[in-house]
This record gives structure tokens, sequence and C-alpha cells, in this order.
């Protein structure tokens, strides 16, 4: 089986993290300098708005006049995605990253270790993830099927 993992608005969540309560506003994240005018990751509030990564930030603002924009953060994106990473990696999975907030792995080899089932390799990887919580990375979703492409269906990732 193999397992996939999910830390929605990722890089949203590790911006706005010096933030106390942010995310619970209207937030999303600019857009880059010198690039298309369109807004990264956006918190459920901004959502509820109509507000979508991608949209043009005037199209956002309209949408959304209490829209807090925040800048990215790419080194602390990497630093705490390294320490995610690390956490999966000490339950003795060979992670697979596919971009800040996306990973998967094979959990045939680790059932031995962790129960002899799935539900425990699940469980270590939950308790792993929260522990990377700590660190600033939100919300873990974790999810298994025979392929990645299934795992990752589970969780509403392509």
């Amino acid at each position: 089986m193999i397992v996939c993992v999910l830390l929605p608005r990722f890089e949203l969540v590790v911006a706005a993290r010096r933030r106390e309560g942010l995310m619970g506003e209207p937030v999303a994240l600019t857009p880059e300098a010198g690039g298309v005018q369109v807004i990264g990751e956006a918190s459920p509030a901004a959502e509820a708005f109509g507000v979508r990564a991608g949209m043009r930030l005037g199209e956002a603002l309209a949408r959304c006049p209490r829209l807090t924009v925040v800048p990215p953060d790419p080194i602390a994106v990497a630093r705490t995605w390294e320490c995610v990473l690390e956490r999966l990696e000490g339950i003795g999975a060979a992670v697979e990253p596919a971009r800040p907030g996306e990973a998967c792995f094979d959990a045939r080899g680790l059932r031995r270790l962790h129960g002899g089932h799935l539900d425990g390799v699940l469980a270590e990887a939950r308790r792993a993830l929260a522990l990377g919580r700590n660190a600033g990375a939100g919300s873990p979703h974790v999810g298994a099927a025979p392929s990645r492409a299934g795992a990752g269906a589970r969780l509403g990732v392509g």
C-alpha cells in the first residue's frame, strides 16, 4: 500500500504562522514579485468569499476587501518541510516528496515495524506529523491505497 500525506495550504500556514489567529481570517499569499499578479494559497475564510489560488490579486480583493496578503517565505517553507520529511523518515518511511505539503511512501516494509498492519503505519505517520505540526506545519491528512494515484486521490491531490 502507498501512503500519501497532505498538509493543506502548507506554504500559507508557514508564511502566516508568526501572526496568531491569521489563518482564521481571509488571508492569501501575495503574488511573486515581478511575476503575474495572481495570489498563492488562500485560507478557508478567504475561500468562503470565492478567493482561490491563481486568482488575480485585483479580483481577489474585489471579492474580499478584508483579504490580508502575506509574502511567501520560501526559506521557512524549505526548513519546515525538511523537518516534516525527517519526522516521516524517523518512522522508517522512504519518503517521495512531490512538493512542500505533499509526500508519499510505500508502507509494505513498515508494517512489521509498526504492529504488523497498515493501521499501525498510519498511526505512526499521524503521530510523526503531529510533532511536525508543532513546528508550524499545519494539520495533516493521511490516506492509503494500492497506488500513489489512488492514495493521492483519497486526499484530493493529483
